[in-house]
């Protein structure tokens, strides 16, 4: 096997799939398919069960190394075994709003006060972004909180597609994309576009339209650094 084929880039809605056992190691399995997003980028990793002989078999991981994604299991499944893998939708949706409101975030950060993001964590009920940044108002965040919020009220469609490396590396901004920790061994880079607002490089999961997101609040902003700051935020539901 020279690698997991990864569902989740093709269909970040995909809840449920049928995969086969092509590794097993000290409670991982490594299977020839998978949904479930490993770990990495500020993304947790998706959690859920795989189903085998009838039994619910929870995990509890995944992580990728190399080109092979393995799940960290509560139990015992056999190489060769063919699985149903279901993941836990909930956390997976959120996880796809926050990371899609980050695209916004960082655009509009970069565009308004040429600070560029250098950190993010996602979790299930919020996230946080770290920006290279000496000082910023409030003014400021109210004008930017407001612009992501007429971005997500448009509804914009979120566009992913796949780009041959040189090509993606000439019209990506590396202001707002890091060119030289793109990995050497990808011949060819995901590209997630927000049409008039954001063109990135990215492995995540996203959601299909802004309008999925609700309304953004920027909660907090805490200085971790001269010039490092922290902007915490969370998504409502429609106008909540």
């Amino acid at each position: 096997m020279e690698a997991t084929e990864l569902l989740y880039l093709v269909d970040s809605y995909l809840r449920e799939f049928q995969a086969v056992v092509v590794k097993t190691e000290d409670g991982r399995v490594a299977l020839d398919k998978t949904c479930f997003y490993p770990e990495g980028g500020g993304q947790p990793h998706d959690t859920g069960v795989l189903v085998y002989g009838g039994v619910e078999i929870p995990v509890l991981g995944v992580k990728r190394r190399g080109f092979i994604v393995w799940h960290t299991v509560n139990g015992s499944v056999p190489l060769g075994a063919e699985v149903t893998g279901r993941i836990d939708w909930e956390r997976r949706y959120s996880h796809m709003r926050y990371h899609t409101a980050q695209h916004i975030l960082s655009a509009l950060f970069l565009d308004a006060l040429n600070a560029r993001t250098v950190g993010n964590q996602i979790s299930v009920d919020g996230a946080h972004m770290d920006f290279e940044l000496g000082q910023i108002t409030n003014e400021d965040l109210s004008r930017i909180e407001e612009m992501a919020n007429e971005w997500i009220r448009r509804d914009v469609e979120v566009k992913t597609y796949t780009l041959p490396r040189e090509e993606a590396i000439k019209i990506l901004n590396p202001e707002r994309v890091r060119l030289d920790r793109l990995p050497r061994r990808l011949k060819e880079l995901r590209i997630v576009e927000i049409p008039g607002l954001d063109l990135c490089a990215c492995g995540g999961t996203h959601v299909k339209r802004t309008g999925e997101l609700g309304k953004l609040r920027i909660t907090r902003v805490k200085s971790k650094g001269r010039m490092r700051k922290r902007v915490e935020f969370t998504l409502g539901r429609g106008e909540e």
